[in-house]
């Protein structure tokens, strides 16, 4: 954002060098989408087969943009795998592709949009942004989906799941047979004792 200079009451919210507005030439490249809490600022510049081309700015004033009943018009839709962010203003539409390489990453990048968008036209998050995010895989969905294939290859080899194989191996505290000391495991673990260093099988 080199070119536009932010006012006196404004400041940045977002920036992403990977979005690309809908409808462009081939040739304009995104130097830079960004969110401030007055504007939403696009620098684009034309393609180049040496140098860089010079960059120009299109400003959409966020006072514009369109609220409907307490809500922005601040939209998420889908092109090829990808997350697009389609704006609503009071005289035109503009719609931003987030090119990040998958669409989970790129869905979680619009909904962040949406989510700063909502905030800053009308105080509130964006229910849309809520929903979108329900449709991201998690780190523990990725969990329980491998779990599920590790049990799978459990229950083939050994008849057994990994639950079944860890409820197997019962939790027994025994006294230390060197200081006495309470020690606690698993039935059959070998272990030290913190105390006197005393090492025992646990039965």
């Amino acid at each position: 954002m080199s070119g536009y200079q932010l006012q006196s009451d404004e400041t940045k919210i977002l920036t992403c060098a990977q979005a690309h507005r809908c409808g462009d030439d081939r040739e304009q490249a995104c130097v830079e989408l960004t969110l401030t809490n007055r504007n939403l600022i696009y620098v684009w510049q034309i393609r180049k087969m040496f140098g860089k081309g010079t960059e120009h700015e299109d400003v959409y004033p966020l006072s514009r943009l369109k609220v409907l009943d307490g809500v922005a018009q601040a939209k998420y839709a889908e092109k090829n795998d990808l997350a697009v962010l389609d704006l609503f203003f009071a005289t035109d539409e503009v719609s931003f592709v987030f090119e990040t390489g998958d669409k989970y990453s790129s869905r979680k990048l619009v909904a962040q949009w949406l989510d700063a968008i909502s905030q800053v036209t009308t105080g509130l998050p964006s229910s849309q942004a809520a929903e979108l995010r329900k449709t991201i895989p998690s780190v523990e969905m990725l969990a329980g989906a491998i779990k599920g294939t590790l049990d799978v290859f459990a229950k083939t080899f050994t008849g057994k799941t990994m639950d079944s194989q860890e409820n197997t191996e019962e939790q027994v505290t025994v006294k230390c047979i060197g200081c006495r000391a309470p020690i606690s495991g698993r039935s059959g673990m070998t272990i030290q004792c913190r105390y006197c260093d005393t090492t025992q099988t646990l039965n």
